[in-house]
């Protein structure tokens, strides 16, 4: 699959030295998920991956945590959610970080002794239902956040 057009996005925003070059040396989908999730404070600061990105590459990343315009969503260690309207469960020991940004609509449930990192941006709203000794903590730097859970608000200095 032929990558070149998220390459080319990326480095319209000036990626670091080293994550782009890690970027070019490898162009899988696989490889750029990872690295969008590694480097997610300058991706979402950034607003990266644009929706045309997004849309262009629909079908190929969600096997590696990304949504867009989703309504079932797979658990997983590293989500990152975009325009979707979904719910997700988390049980157990289940730990994992989500950013939700967009228009998203989101509830989550965390039960047992998951601990979950939710970060918020734009118009998202997040529901969040919490359950026993789950913990569930929003970093909000935008949207809206009800429910059973620690708040941080946040801002892009």
């Amino acid at each position: 699959m032929k990558t070149d057009y998220i390459l080319k996005e990326m480095k319209t925003f000036s990626p670091c030295k080293e994550g782009f070059e890690k970027a070019y040396k490898d162009t899988s989908i696989k490889n750029l998920c990872e690295l969008f999730f590694t480097n997610s404070d300058w991706a979402l600061k950034q607003n990266f991956p644009s929706k045309e990105v997004l849309e262009k590459y629909r079908g190929y990343y969600e096997n590696y945590g990304v949504y867009y315009r989703q309504s079932a969503i797979n658990k997983a260690v590293n989500l990152a959610i975009f325009d979707s309207e979904s719910e997700i469960e988390f049980t157990g020991f289940d730990v994992s970080e989500i950013f939700i940004r967009g228009k998203s609509n989101v509830k989550i449930k965390a039960s047992g002794y998951s601990k979950i990192f939710v970060t918020v941006l734009d118009e998202s709203k997040v529901n969040i239902e919490r359950i026993g000794n789950a913990e569930v903590f929003v970093y909000q730097y935008g949207g809206a956040v009800n429910g059973d859970c620690v708040v941080k608000q946040k801002r892009w200095d």
